[in-house]
């Protein structure tokens, strides 16, 4: 409940009518209000900056602004007295306009607000509806996956997203393959309510057909990866892995033939006569 403090100069005949329309706006919520105006859609992110715009007539002076959510006052002005109601401190109402800053949003300013202004010129109190939705974008999607002879599990991982929203599986060439959800978790931080999502597949890797899987949360797609690699492809595997390491155990065989040829070339060149010795036996 807020209530409007009238100072004794505002006493006076020649005010009357300013007094009357104190007396009429003494507690809030006000009694006499028009009808309210539409509601405006707002968006803000998670950690960024939004500034509230109220419908304002810009050919009258504003008395009082009030910015409230619900019950509970946000911040505003009274041009006629200070208001010692506490403020939202990331709030910001500059040069008594009807425009409020909303500084570092948070999940848990999503919601709706209204605007209350009253004008000199007119007693009653015209109201705006603002909804606000606050969101913060998903991490990319992770997939890890591990496979066994008949059977590959996959899970996707993403974080920091708000407000809830559903995990999607991507499958291609599902038609002949068989899978299913293990689980899927979805946790909420109590602080800053954003939301942590994963979920586990296992897929059935008997019929042998390669499958490419990815993941999405919140518009956001992960890389696609392949699992359930036909078994003809096992052979090449095995084949190119035993062609390296045939070709790493040939190195230090060449390296060895190169030393004893070149320890041969040097004994050869020892033994060679020198033909300043031949020139003195004749």
């Amino acid at each position: 409940m807020i209530s409007i403090w009238v100072a004794p100069q505002f006493l006076k005949t020649s005010v009357l009518w300013r007094l009357l329309t104190l007396i009429f706006t003494v507690s809030w919520p006000l009694a006499s209000q028009e009808s309210v105006v539409a509601q405006i859609q707002l968006g803000g992110e998670v950690g960024k900056n939004v500034t509230i715009r109220c419908p304002v007539d810009q050919h009258k002076t504003i008395q009082f602004f009030y910015f409230q959510r619900g019950g509970e006052f946000v911040n505003g002005f009274h041009i006629l007295r200070n208001i010692t109601k506490e403020k939202w401190e990331n709030t910001r109402v500059e040069n008594n306009n009807a425009n409020v800053q909303m500084i570092k949003l948070k999940a848990s300013y999503s919601g709706d607000y209204q605007c209350y202004i009253q004008y000199n010129e007119r007693p009653n109190v015209s109201v705006t509806g603002i909804h606000l939705s606050v969101t913060a974008n998903y991490s990319k999607p992770a997939v890890t996956t591990f496979c066994s002879a008949h059977r590959c599990l996959s899970t996707c991982a993403s974080h920091g997203g708000y407000p809830h929203t559903e995990l999607m599986w991507n499958v291609e060439n599902s038609s002949g393959l068989t899978w299913k959800v293990l689980n899927v978790s979805e946790e909420s931080d109590p602080k800053t309510l954003l939301y942590n999502i994963s979920s586990t597949v296992s897929f059935n890797c008997s019929d042998g057909e390669e499958t490419f899987i990815s993941c999405s949360v919140g518009g956001v797609t992960s890389e696609s990866l392949s699992v359930c690699i036909p078994k003809y492809h096992i052979p090449i595997v095995k084949t190119a892995i035993c062609s390296v390491m045939l070709f790493i155990a040939t190195i230090p065989l060449v390296l060895a033939w190169k030393y004893i040829k070149q320890k041969k070339s040097a004994a050869v060149t020892n033994l060679a006569v020198d033909p300043r010795e031949i020139k003195a036996l004749n």
